[in-house]
């Protein structure tokens, strides 16, 4: 855990109340160290080891959790790059709508709360604490769980907790076999697709672009950013097979036909480092 997450008291919104509750030290960093205690940092993705076992074992901690965030509305994002930046502002733009919204990302980069988000803040280390006390117990009775595996539970298990209506989740590896595929989304996203993980989801582009498009399901609208030939290919014949619609970004109107005639887009939107 960083700094930050040694911190003694955290503040902490429970329906609309923010209270203070502290967390022994000693217990959120056990938490945290129990979900990576059987971390394979050798890149070989034991998911895609044995991609069904995997998925079964998962619906069988989910189970035994009480399928926590099946009642969520999703917002499901995969791809290579982006996907992070993607997922926050799909977050960003649901939680100006009003609704209460949780965010699931990875990696961190300062602090490990950062993976899990509630209306914008992060997660409380007493839910982490709690959440944890869960998710290793239906772990061991299930016959264990990847660190990713519990992430996505213990993420879950917040969301339920919070009570939030809606959640983004953003894939971890792939898609087809992801811990966060065991939903049924509202909408389905997918980033630039490039190699990444080349020895877990194939060497050419095309194979893990049919990677990321395992999260495309039937009845399910899923939007694309344009694509190299060979990913733009293989997405739009899963999204044919799976009996959904695949919007483009280059089928998109631009934006300056949902603007006031002659308002120009806001300046943020073309930021001085992205001009060509």
């Amino acid at each position: 855990p960083s700094k930050e997450d040694a911190c003694s008291h955290t503040p902490i919104k429970v329906r609309g109340i923010h209270t203070y509750m502290c967390v022994p030290e000693e217990a959120y960093a056990a938490a945290v160290r129990s979900i990576f205690s059987n971390a394979d940092y050798s890149g070989a993705a034991t998911r895609y080891k044995n991609p069904q076992e995997c998925w079964t074992r998962f619906e069988a901690l989910l189970d035994r959790l009480g399928r926590p965030g099946a009642a969520l509305h999703v917002v499901h994002i995969a791809g290579t790059n982006g996907k992070g930046t993607t997922s926050a502002l799909c977050e960003a733009m649901l939680r100006e709508s009003g609704v209460r919204v949780g965010l699931f990302t990875s990696p961190h980069l300062h602090c490990f709360r950062e993976r899990i988000r509630i209306d914008g803040a992060l997660v409380s280390r007493e839910a982490v604490v709690a959440g944890m006390a869960r998710v290793s117990a239906a772990a061991e009775a299930v016959g264990g769980a990847s660190p990713f595996e519990k992430l996505t539970a213990l993420a879950l298990l917040c969301f339920d907790a919070a009570g939030v209506s809606w959640a983004v989740l953003e894939t971890g590896l792939g898609g087809r076999w992801d811990a966060t595929n065991h939903f049924s989304p509202r909408v389905c996203g997918v980033t630039r697709v490039g190699l990444d993980h080349v020895n877990v989801l194939g060497s050419t582009v095309r194979e893990i672009a049919g990677e990321k498009a395992g999260i495309l399901k039937r009845g399910v609208p899923a939007f694309s950013v344009a694509q190299a030939a060979d990913a733009a290919e293989v997405l739009r014949a899963a999204a044919a097979a799976a009996g959904t619609s695949l919007t483009t970004e280059e089928s998109m109107p631009p934006l300056e036909a949902s603007l006031p005639a002659g308002a120009a887009p806001p300046a943020w939107l073309s930021p001085p480092h992205q001009a060509a």
